[in-house]
């Protein structure tokens, strides 16, 4: 059995690979190609994701680097426009067995996939819709044998699997999803 890094990765505004978002949960098993069309079967059957172009990788979570992908699912299609922040994103918190430290990880979700609205903190529907997420998308119809699971990169070592998820009414930033500034202001003090 192996420990699996799969990059789930959507453009947005552009087809560059810096406007990019990525979410990298981890998973058992031991068909990364199956994992791979699992995973893109969920995504087209899940409301924010169905018919965007994706590119889905997995890879040895415990290779030493250069690690390169065992498993490519790819759907083409026109980068979506968002019509809010691509930093703004919430977050999707989970863990294995114990809510602590090292049996804990996140994912953060693009805002853009469950409001079109950004309100002062995100609403009873847009937390469900999140837990769906990792219900829909993350947990379900996945090959025999496979499960997502809890991993440390900093010791190498899967937890085991993820036995609960939440979802708080805050967002959450990621800064590096942001777009790059192309004009500037400036002003002087007198």
């Amino acid at each position: 059995m192996s420990v699996y890094k799969v990059t789930l990765q959507f453009p947005f505004d552009t087809t560059l690979p810096k406007d990019q978002v990525t979410i990298t949960p981890h998973y058992f098993g031991t068909d990364p190609q199956a994992l791979a069309a699992a995973l893109d079967a969920n995504l087209e059957a899940y409301t924010a994701t169905a018919g965007k172009p994706r590119t889905i990788k997995v890879y040895d979570a415990q290779h030493a680097p250069p690690s390169y992908p065992l498993a490519t699912v790819t759907k083409t299609g026109t980068a979506p426009s968002t019509g809010l922040p691509r930093e703004v994103a919430i977050c999707l918190s989970y863990y294995t067995t114990y809510n602590r430290p090292r049996f804990r990880g996140r994912l953060y979700l693009p805002a853009v996939w469950f409001t079109s609205v950004l309100q002062l903190r995100p609403t009873g529907a847009i937390m469900t819709a999140v837990l769906g997420f990792g219900t829909n998308v993350l947990a379900k119809s996945l090959p025999q044998g496979h499960n997502w699971v809890v991993y440390s990169p900093t010791e190498k070592v899967s937890k085991g699997g993820v036995s609960d998820m939440w979802v708080d009414d805050e967002w959450d930033t990621v800064r590096s999803r942001g777009l790059a500034a192309t004009t500037r202001q400036t002003g002087k003090i007198s």
